[in-house]
């Protein structure tokens, strides 16, 4: 990896963060559609960070194209991985949602024609052994939740591979003040068709919260760090989200671990790591 420990330390820090909030999220959901949740969540974070772009005279017009490009890409991954939470658990959420770490080198193959190497292809194998592990069998019919996680990886694997393209020539606040915002637009028209929902303390705390620290402060850390990073070095070390996820979840008592678990979640983190391993 490069030299540049600050860079490595916020991605360890916004990973560790991320995977933290599964579980506060699954609980909220209970309370507000996540059409809604998106909606409030992106949109103050995106008014957040578009006042402090311009403060700092970053022009979002300069920005809006990528910004697009990438706020398509976060908004349909974080969809469907919002809706599939309120299906499955925050740990099989987590580690599905992970397995875009493995899609990375498949991705960056597609829009770039790098070459897959041989540690990708066993990464892939050893991911896709230990997703099978993980819903339950070679035999086992994956749920809906499964499956829209599972696309979800998707995307988030094409917004790292998209992330570091951009985020070489364009401001990180700007860049990031431009996909959140278009995220939380997105989801407006959808919000409208959503149950309604009583803003209870709780529901405000986490919207605000998720908002200002893990949508706002995270992106513009993500994409400044991202600048200094390479797309599989970020990858190798946003793997450790699934980890912190599962550990919130069990320690709040949301789900109790099993051999399948275990194994599988190894498995699919191996599959992360060796994917992502230099030459």
């Amino acid at each position: 990896m490069k030299r540049n420990r600050t860079a490595i330390l916020t991605i360890l820090i916004v990973a560790i963060a991320w995977g933290a909030t599964f579980t506060l999220v699954k609980n909220v959901l209970s309370h507000i559609a996540p059409e809604p949740f998106i909606f409030w969540r992106f949109t103050l974070a995106g008014a957040i960070l578009c006042a402090i772009a311009l403060q700092r005279k970053q022009s979002l017009r300069t920005v809006a194209r990528s910004g697009i490009i990438l706020g398509v890409l976060v908004f349909v991954g974080y969809w469907l991985q919002t809706r599939a939470l309120t299906m499955i658990t925050p740990s099989r959420s987590a580690f599905l949602t992970g397995l875009y770490v493995v899609m990375v080198p498949f991705c960056d193959r597609m829009i770039r024609g790098t070459r897959i190497t041989a540690q990708a292809w066993i990464g892939s194998i050893l991911a896709v052994v230990g997703t099978a592990a993980l819903i339950g069998g070679f035999d086992a019919r994956p749920s809906i939740g499964d499956v829209m996680t599972f696309l979800c990886a998707g995307c988030f694997a094409l917004h790292v591979v998209y992330s570091a393209e951009f985020t070489a020539r364009h401001p990180a606040i700007a860049l990031a003040a431009a996909q959140v915002l278009f995220v939380g637009l997105a989801a407006g028209p959808p919000s409208l068709l959503a149950p309604s929902t009583a803003f209870r303390t709780d529901v405000v705390v986490v919207i605000v919260f998720t908002a200002v620290v893990t949508t706002a402060l995270a992106f513009v850390a993500l994409m400044w760090s991202q600048a200094r990073v390479t797309a599989t070095e970020a990858a190798v070390i946003l793997a450790v989200e699934p980890l912190a996820a599962s550990f919130t979840s069990i320690v709040a008592g949301e789900e109790r671990v099993t051999i399948a678990f275990v194994c599988g979640g190894i498995l699919i983190l191996a599959g992360m790591v060796v994917s992502q391993l230099q030459r």
